[in-house]
């Protein structure tokens, strides 16, 4: 338990607290955690101006396992309603941790084609946290906001801030939930390689680069590598998609603490 305990503890403080994790998905995890211009359904909370750029309504489940602790799971849930005239609309849910600390958070996305290969998005999510030893619930908002440039067939930029709303968490300290900017880019030299690049900066952190590529070998298999600079971790995976079917897992590597595999899956109606 102590050490479940002393990596939760590090594992919230090199998140900036409050799990505001910075994208769902084994997918974007794969490709180094880039995800600005992936417009799957998971970006109904990677990237609500991505999110506009969604063509198909389609549901995704996923799931995490930090450092291979039952204890530090993450599971989520993203769904995506496709209109053509009115825009997309998404609802998404996490939940993290175990008896003693424990979050759920909630959010609804709208997104939309804002003009002729651009894309605007917003999101609202609701946050609680709950910690064991009857030390309480806390219960908060906080808003995102994203954008989608499809620059050409081949490049795409990307650009998200979370808690846009700086939303405090407790009075103490002046503790607030994490705030990013991020800033991306994918580039497809084939229909068979793709290579993403951005650039995440938290407030109160260093900047972190992160790229990634996936490769098409085959119809339906893919293959993901990426790359973290802060702090400096490896990541890989495949996907495997049939027809309307996808499934993708993952596993990002941290030198320090060791594996954290993520599977999903997503069906596209």
């Amino acid at each position: 338990m102590h050490k479940v305990l002393f990596i939760v503890l590090l594992s919230i403080s090199s998140t900036l607290s409050a799990q505001v994790l910075p994208q769902f998905g084994a997918r974007s995890l794969g490709m180094g955690g880039t995800s600005l211009t992936i417009n799957d359904v998971y970006s109904v909370y990677n990237n609500p101006g991505a999110f506009g750029a969604l063509e198909q309504t389609a549901v995704g489940i996923n799931y995490e396992n930090r450092f291979l602790l039952a204890e530090l799971s993450t599971q989520s849930l993203s769904f995506g309603y496709h209109h053509e005239n009115a825009g997309n609309f998404g609802l998404h849910f996490q939940q993290y941790g175990f008896n003693l600390y424990r979050e759920f958070q909630g959010g609804l996305t709208y997104g939309r084609q804002l003009a002729d290969h651009f894309y605007g998005g917003m999101s609202v999510q609701f946050h609680s946290i709950q910690l064991g030893e009857n030390y309480g619930t806390r219960n908060t908002a906080s808003g995102s906001i994203g954008i989608f440039y499809e620059a050409s067939e081949d490049l795409n930029f990307g650009f998200r801030v979370q808690n846009v709303s700086r939303t405090i968490l407790a009075e103490y300290d002046n503790e607030r939930l994490p705030t990013r900017f991020g800033l991306g880019m994918s580039y497809a030299f084939s229909e068979k390689l793709m290579w993403t690049l951005e650039a995440e900066k938290p407030i109160l952190h260093p900047v972190n680069i992160k790229s990634g590529l996936e490769i098409q070998p085959h119809e339906i298999v893919y293959l993901r590598f990426g790359v973290n600079s802060y702090p400096f971790q490896s990541t890989f995976g495949f996907g495997l998609e049939f027809g309307k079917l996808a499934f993708d897992m993952a596993a990002i590597w941290n030198n320090q603490l060791g594996m954290s595999p993520s599977a999903g899956l997503k069906y596209e109606f």
